[in-house]
């Protein structure tokens, strides 16, 4: 007998729910009804979407390790912060401020899948929600430019040593060359006027052209190592915004069809849940 009482009575739970189809019936209907009517009157928002590449920060040989710029969620965290939400506020102006900023925008990061193994990019997208298009757009591309300008400090930092040390080695390249130019001039010289070099006098002249020529190929190989630094610097390193938002040419919300199938989805379980409700009412009665 115990075990019999704890059986789920499925035959009438679905008598119930045959009991009270009108109610249910009534209850999806209102609910559908109610998420049209909603949508009617809600206003059109449309979304505007930029997207940054954060750039992957590199040690001296170029490789790629961890940083700032490579951590997509620290991008997101500081998207989300009070300085840049008030500083792209106030670029947008019209009324947009850090809090509406922080309500009406979502940042992403896309995922790259190998394998079965996912992992975040270095990308962000930056969607800004607003009843204007042309203001999402704004918002878009002002927290974007704001989040590139941060995220290149210690970039173009970088980038100004390289250019700085690269200046510096071609220009001690040009020296070591111009002096075993002259170094070879002198010895040219040297031969045209005794019709053969004095080993003794041209000993000093030979020297500064063996010592150029191993500080010639020094030079050039560290100038070579340093131009591929910064280009790596400049392609991989550097944030950099990959697309702006534009203006979008459709609204992204409300969603008629999708208001109204959660109406209908709240109506139906509301509906349901009265229908045990007034059996067990009519049963205590």
């Amino acid at each position: 007998m115990g075990g019999e009482t704890g059986t789920l009575d499925v035959g009438g739970w679905l008598m119930t729910l045959v009991r009270n189809w009108w109610v249910i019936l009534i209850l999806v209907v209102l609910g559908a009804v109610a998420g049209g009517v909603a949508t009617l009157v809600s206003p059109t928002e449309y979304t505007a979407t930029s997207a940054v590449y954060i750039g992957q920060t590199t040690d001296a040989n170029g490789n790629s390790m961890a940083g700032l710029n490579s951590n997509a969620r620290a991008a997101t965290q500081l998207l989300a912060s009070d300085a840049v939400l008030s500083e792209a506020a106030e670029v947008v102006g019209d009324g947009v401020t850090a809090s509406s900023l922080a309500r009406n925008t979502t940042v992403e990061v896309p995922t790259s899948i190998a394998r079965t193994n996912t992992s975040a990019v270095n990308i962000v997208t930056v969607a800004v929600t607003d009843e204007n298009k042309e203001r999402a757009a704004e918002a878009s591309n002002a927290l974007a430019t704001i989040l590139v300008e941060k995220l290149s400090e210690s970039v173009d930092e970088k980038i100004a040593v390289l250019e700085e040390e690269l200046a510096s080695g071609k220009k001690a390249l040009a020296e070591s060359m111009a002096r075993s130019r002259a170094a070879q001039e002198a010895l040219d010289a040297l031969g045209r006027k005794s019709g053969e070099v004095d080993k003794a006098a041209a000993a000093p002249y030979l020297a500064i052209v063996q010592a150029s020529a191993s500080e010639q190929q020094a030079y050039a190989s560290a100038n070579q190592k340093t131009e591929l630094l910064l280009l790596t610097a400049r392609q991989v390193e550097q944030p950099r915004i990959l697309h702006d938002a534009k203006e979008p040419s459709a609204p992204s919300g409300p969603n008629l069809a999708l208001n109204v199938a959660a109406g209908a989805l709240a109506g139906l379980v509301v509906g349901i849940l009265l229908a045990f409700v007034r059996q067990r009412v009519s049963r205590r009665g």
